[in-house]
Parts: structure tokens; C-alpha cells; sequence
């Protein structure tokens, strides 16, 4: 166990849920058919498994997801999972390539950042202190962050960024991880997201560069080409910011579903 094995937050139920996703990544995390970016482990995709595997994911974790579900397929995978007592959530897959990284660049050198903000790098070595306040402001806009381990890129090629104001305040963030097996033919492409900004600081682009910054860093530090993240149909902020990097909505989606037993309200994070 690495001294930061225990950085998970939200609350008692969600942090729970954390803990048993690294417990199931530490049991199967080998198999290609799994992929985990820190929260729980899912199927790659719905080729690696059948609803019946995702199901017995969700009864043990308390959440799964199958990443790579194609759209025709989602109506008969989420009348599965309901007729199973579980909760379904589904998010509109979005990704980009070169041309995400090209706009990212643009943005990069476009939209400086105010002056009273700098950029921390979470790392290994970043104290205890600063992960908590990256994940307090996470957490003040309803995203769950994934476990620390996998944000300082400990037990999986990971990154988190946060911007601190001059009061040493934590205001905006971003993150990406490795998440599929590396041995899976899209192992190149990480799991990306987790913007958030606090409420006073909204309107300044601040989820907009911090993205584009940590799909940038992604792929220079962490040799990941191509970025996926999952949207809510109707989350007409993240669709915006998405298409603005240059993402690209799938013919896919991602299906998450959740066991109300072990997580009450049936949502990991919005």
C-alpha cells in the first residue's frame, strides 16, 4: 500500500464506493475486458462483457459502467438493468484526437489565465492538503472526484490540475486518467474530465483552459493520444465546453448503473 492508498472523498457512501472500486481494480484490474480511472471498475466496452457481468459489477462495487455502448443497444441495456433493481444513467460519449489536442492548443495560447491564478500540479509528492482542496472545489459542484491515488498517478497514468487565486484558494480544476487495460487496442485514449470551477468564479473560461491544459498535459507528459469523457444529454455547459476543445459526440454512449442499496440516490457523481 502506497502512503496515499486512502485519499478518497465525498461522502461516507461515496467514499465507500471508491474504496471497493480499488479493491475490484487491485482483484481484476489485469483483465483487458475491465478498464478503472479511479472511481470504479466498468467493462471497456459492451464486447468485453454482458449486461449480466455489468450487473454483477454494480451489485459488488455499488456502481459500473459499460464505456463503450453503442447507442442502438443502450434502450435493451438499460430495460436490463432496471428489470435487475438497478439504477441506469446514461452519458453521451465525447472524444477527440489531433483536433482536439490542435484546439486545445489554441486555447492554451488564446485565453490566458487572471493574473491572481496559478496552475498546481497534483503529483506523488503534493501535500495531503492540496488534493483535499482540489477536491473540495470538485465536490462544491457535484463531481465526485476519482481516488487520489489515481489523480497523483500512483496506481494508474493520471493528472489533476488546479488553479489557486492568490489567497492560496483552489477555484478551478481538471483531470485525466489512463483507463482502459494496455493491452486494449484504444489503450491510448484517457478518460478526461472533471472541470469544475467555484461559483464566484464562473464566466472567466477557467473550465475551458484548465481542460484544454489537461488534455494537453495528457498527452505530452502521459503519451495518451486521444481523450473520451461522458456528457449528460442536455448538460448543455460540458457539451459546449466539449465542442469547443474539439470533441466530438460518438455513436456511442457510456451506461452507468448503480445499486441503491449501497448508494443511495443511484448516482456516483452528476
Amino acid at each position: 500500500m502506497t502512503p496515499h492508498d486512502g485519499e478518497y472523498f465525498g461522502s461516507a457512501d461515496q467514499q465507500a464506493l471508491l474504496r471497493r472500486g480499488r479493491a475490484m481494480f487491485d482483484l481484476i484490474g489485469d483483465d483487458a475486458r475491465f478498464g478503472y480511472y479511479g472511481r470504479t471498475v466498468g467493462l471497456a466496452s459492451s464486447e468485453s462483457g454482458s449486461i449480466d457481468m455489468l450487473a454483477a459489477l454494480a451489485k459488488l462495487q455499488g456502481n459500473s459502467n459499460c464505456a463503450i455502448l453503442p447507442d442502438a443497444d443502450l434502450p435493451r441495456w438499460r430495460a436490463a438493468a432496471e428489470a435487475r433493481g438497478l439504477v441506469p444513467v446514461h452519458y453521451a460519449r465525447w472524444s477527440g484526437a489531433d483536433a482536439a489536442m490542435q484546439a486545445a492548443r489554441e486555447i492554451v495560447d488564446d485565453h490566458a489565465l487572471p493574473d491572481d491564478l496559478t496552475i498546481m500540479r497534483i503529483g506523488p509528492d503534493t501535500p495531503d492538503e492540496a488534493l483535499a482542496q482540489l477536491a473540495e472545489v470538485s465536490l462544491a459542484c457535484g463531481v465526485l472526484p476519482s481516488a487520489g491515488a489515481a489523480l497523483r498517478g500512483l496506481d494508474k497514468s493520471g493528472l489533476a490540475l488546479l488553479a489557486v487565486d492568490d489567497q492560496g484558494r483552489g477555484v478551478s480544476c481538471a483531470a485525466a486518467a489512463s483507463y482502459l487495460h494496455q493491452d486494449h487496442p484504444l489503450a491510448r485514449q484517457c478518460w478526461w474530465g472533471m472541470l469544475a470551477t467555484i461559483p464566484d468564479r464562473r464566466g472567466q473560461r477557467l473550465a475551458l483552459v484548465l481542460g484544454a491544459m489537461a488534455m494537453l498535459e495528457a498527452r505530452d507528459r502521459l503519451g495518451f493520444t486521444e481523450v473520451f469523457t461522458g456528457v449528460e444529454p442536455g448538460n448543455a455547459a460540458s457539451e459546449a465546453v466539449c465542442a469547443r476543445l474539439g470533441l466530438r459526440r460518438e455513436t456511442c454512449s457510456v451506461l452507468g448503473v448503480a445499486d441503491p442499496s449501497l448508494l443511495p440516490g443511484g448516482r456516483m457523481t452528476k
